[in-house]
């Protein structure tokens, strides 16, 4: 048996694992785009907070050693580009036969469609955090984020560590408007508010963005020499287009993670499951095992573990169901 996991986060790492405790002979490869171990993709805003830097014990998910001792195939930089038939293209045109495919390429960073957006950075991934924390290093006094949710709270709180002047932009009237009540949403925000450095803009969005600044839509124009996005995610659905899969947002699954084609499964936020993707940590690990155990052959189906939403920043210690 021939496993191949394009992805190189906890839904690809997990697939592995739960893989070859099915099959202890199964040829078992993993293609991660990024070029460094599987890690914990939440800790990323963190580090962009002054004096943090890489603890590799809790930051990666396994160390190196780990993948040679379980006979697994860890490929780092190496991107997947598209399905031919029963082989998985890299970008270097290298072809890898499968068996069975699982396909945990996780999600883009959402890009709203804004003039001057190329200005924007965004925070997905490894690297993406190494170019912020270097710009940010070389000093910053204005910075923006599009997007009021967990990950725009926790970036900006890294930046007060730094005591940049910080203004998140949310186009919802208050935060959180599915989780909490609109009095819990005030109480939120005048507490927010009250913060050094910080400013919270509800009910308005970004019209224009500049190297200098970034326009409203209200017309306000505020100063920021770096501007971030952080207004959600899609899912990375190259790989499964290629492929000719049934997709929705996602790769379309059933509750053993198999796509509609049977020899294709799918993982993590790449995969959509009764009409909903799951953009979460223990969702992704979960998935994972599901989609490892059953293209290795074992049985095994899907729970969505719906942990609530946890906010944990900003002198904030939310959590939401």
């Amino acid at each position: 048996m021939n496993i191949v996991i394009a992805g190189g986060g906890p839904a690809a790492l997990e697939s592995a694992i739960a893989a070859r405790k099915c099959d202890a002979s199964a040829r078992i490869t993993l293609c991660s785009a990024e070029n460094c171990l599987p890690y914990r993709r939440p800790a990323l805003s963190g580090l962009l907070a002054a004096g943090k830097k890489v603890d590799e014990k809790t930051f990666y998910i396994k160390p190196a050693d780990f993948f040679t001792g379980e006979n697994i195939n860890f490929m780092p930089g190496c991107k997947a580009v598209a399905v031919k038939g029963k082989n998985l293209l890299l970008a270097n045109n290298e072809l890898i036969a499968f068996d069975r495919l699982i396909l945990a390429t996780g999600s883009e960073a959402f890009r709203p469609p804004v003039p001057g957006g190329e200005y924007a950075c965004v925070l997905r991934s490894c690297q993406d955090m190494i170019q912020l924390s270097g710009r940010l290093d070389r000093g910053v006094k204005h910075a923006v984020i599009i997007g009021g949710g967990v990950l725009g709270l926790e970036i900006a709180d890294s930046l007060l560590s730094r005591q940049i002047d910080t203004a998140v932009v949310e186009t919802s009237p208050r935060l959180f408007p599915a989780k909490l009540t609109e009095s819990d949403a005030d109480a939120l925000a005048g507490r927010l508010n009250a913060l050094d450095h910080f400013r919270l803009i509800c009910g308005d969005s970004a019209a224009r963005i500049t190297p200098r600044s970034v326009t409203l839509a209200s017309g306000e124009e505020l100063p920021a020499e770096l501007v971030i996005f952080a207004a959600g995610s899609r899912p990375d659905l190259t790989l499964a287009k290629t492929a000719g899969i049934e997709c929705g947002r996602g790769v379309i699954v059933n509750k053993c993670m198999q796509s509609s084609r049977e020899d294709i499964f799918a993982a993590g936020d790449t995969a959509e499951f009764n009409g909903r993707c799951f953009n979460l940590y223990m969702d992704a690990v979960a998935s994972g095992k599901t989609a490892g155990t059953n293209a290795a052959g074992c049985q095994n189906e899907f729970t969505a573990k719906l942990s609530p939403v946890r906010l944990f920043a900003l002198g904030e210690k939310l959590v939401m169901e």
